[in-house]
C-alpha cells in the first residue's frame, strides 16, 4: 500500500494500530509539549514499535498533526450559510475557538517547531494551515464575485487581514484569545472587507 501522507510503500496500515498511535499522541500532549514529545514515547504509550510509526509518518510533527486533525469535532462541516460574509464569520469563529482551546497551545508549538525545520513547516502548512486559509480565501473570492466584498482587495491581502490578528494573538498574547475576542472579532473583521 502507498501511504497517502508520506508516499511510502509498505504493508497496509492497521486501522487499530493507527488509532492507538493517534490516541496515545493526544493523551501524551495533555501532559507534555510538542518539543518534549518523542516518537519513542508515542510508541511506548501506543504499545507499537517505532518502525510502525515511521512506516506511516515521516516525523513527529506529522503524527501530532494527524492526531490533532482526527480529534472528534475537528472535521465537523460548517452549517449552511446565507452569504459569504456569514461563511467567513463562522470560519474565523471556528479558528478562534480552536486556538483558544488546549489545541491552541499544541498548534503554537507546532508552528514554533516548524520555524527550525523545513520538513515540519511543510507538513504544518499542508495538513493544517492551507485547508483553513483556502476556505477563507474561497469564501472571499465568491463574495467578491457576488458583490458582497471590496473588489479593490487582493485575496491574499484579505486573508492576511482576516486571519493575521488571530495568529498574532495565538503566538504573542494567547491569554487574549478569550470570549470577548471570539464574540467581537469575526464580525468586526468581516466589516472591513465588505463593500
Amino acid at each position: 500500500e502507498n501511504d497517502f501522507r508520506t508516499g511510502k510503500k509498505g504493508r497496509p496500515r492497521s486501522e487499530k494500530s493507527r488509532r492507538k498511535i493517534l490516541d496515545a499522541t493526544n493523551k501524551l500532549l495533555l501532559h507534555m509539549s510538542v518539543q518534549e514529545l518523542s516518537i519513542e514515547a508515542i510508541a511506548k504509550k501506543a504499545k507499537v514499535g517505532k518502525t510502525t510509526i515511521y512506516r506511516w509518518w515521516p516525523n513527529k510533527t506529522s503524527v501530532v498533526m494527524d492526531a490533532l486533525i482526527n480529534q472528534p469535532g475537528m472535521q465537523s462541516p460548517m452549517p449552511t450559510v446565507k452569504n459569504n460574509a456569514e461563511a467567513i464569520t463562522m470560519q474565523l469563529d471556528k479558528l478562534i475557538r480552536l486556538f483558544g482551546s488546549k489545541n491552541g497551545e499544541i498548534i503554537a508549538q507546532l508552528f514554533s517547531e516548524g520555524q527550525s525545520d523545513a520538513e515540519s513547516q511543510k507538513i504544518f502548512e499542508t495538513m493544517f494551515l492551507s485547508p483553513l486559509i483556502d476556505a477563507v480565501e474561497y469564501s472571499f473570492d465568491l463574495g467578491k464575485k457576488d458583490g458582497e466584498f471590496r473588489t479593490d482587495l487582493d485575496s491574499k491581502m484579505a486573508v492576511d487581514m482576516l486571519c493575521g490578528p488571530i495568529f498574532f494573538r495565538l503566538m504573542a498574547h494567547p491569554q487574549d484569545m478569550n470570549d470577548a475576542f471570539q464574540e467581537n472579532y469575526p464580525r468586526e473583521a468581516v466589516r472591513q472587507i465588505c463593500r
